[in-house]
């Protein structure tokens, strides 16, 4: 599967840092993104690719946009290919491992997420239809677990995914990157309701906001453990 990881032209160390970490896995492809300080706001909303009173910052628009672009890609293709973020991590064993899950997903999966944020939570079904369950982390733990968990073989499996936050690493199909473009274009600020947040209300302002509305509704999957870890550091948050 093609393995797309997005770093932009403006951070070359962030490039260097994830082709290093990751350097146990081969054929990354770089895409250079879209750099929001240089994208024009109005240009972007005239496109039809955001709503003109979205809130999402200029980080949030491009770095929502790369991901469109890429799911763009995988439509017209016609194949499945990982994304990753340029804060990624991923797993000694990543490509065997991710490589087994996919096989055994049902043909019409659309989306799996490898990894997310750690500093909030993850809420799946344990059991299909019957047991929901949310998980929570310590970030602190796994930005010091990083080194050893670049070394470690992760046995995964896949649980259908309800909501999370972050989109570190990911595979998609044609058929989810379609849906995907179909229901989070154009970017819009709405208020999402978050079960394992106790009900809690968030207003979106960015694009994994906009896909926690949608992983209920898609062939959508999480794999736990993951296979993909991010230190998430929100001081150099291409989002801002």
């Amino acid at each position: 599967m093609q393995k797309y990881f997005i770093s932009l032209d403006r951070t070359p160390e962030r490039t260097e840092r994830f082709l290093k970490a990751n350097a146990h896995i081969k054929g990354f492809e770089r895409y250079a993104g879209l750099d929001g300080k240089k994208l024009d706001r109005d240009d972007v909303i005239a496109k039809g690719l955001m709503a003109p009173d979205c809130g999402f910052t200029a980080g949030a628009m491009g770095s929502g946009l790369a991901h469109a672009t890429l799911w763009g890609r995988v439509v017209k293709s016609g194949k499945p290919a990982h994304i990753f973020e340029d804060d990624a991590f991923l797993c000694r064993n990543f490509e065997q491992e991710s490589d087994r899950i996919i096989a055994n997903l049902p043909d019409d999966w659309e989306i799996i997420l490898w990894g997310n944020n750690y500093d909030s939570i993850l809420e799946f079904e344990l059991l299909p239809g019957i047991t929901q369950c949310v998980a929570i982390f310590n970030q602190d733990d796994v930005r010091r677990g990083i080194p050893a968990f670049l070394n470690m073989d992760v046995s995964s499996s896949p649980f259908r995914l309800s909501q999370t936050f972050g989109i570190c690493g990911y595979a998609i199909s044609p058929l989810g990157a379609s849906r995907l473009l179909e229901r989070c274009l154009p970017f819009k600020s709405v208020e999402v309701t978050y079960p394992g947040l106790g009900m809690r209300v968030l207003t979106t302002t960015s694009i994994d906001h906009l896909m926690n509305i949608h992983y209920r509704n898609i062939k959508a999957y999480t794999s736990f453990p993951p296979l993909c870890v991010t230190d998430n550091d929100s001081s150099n948050s291409l989002n801002k």
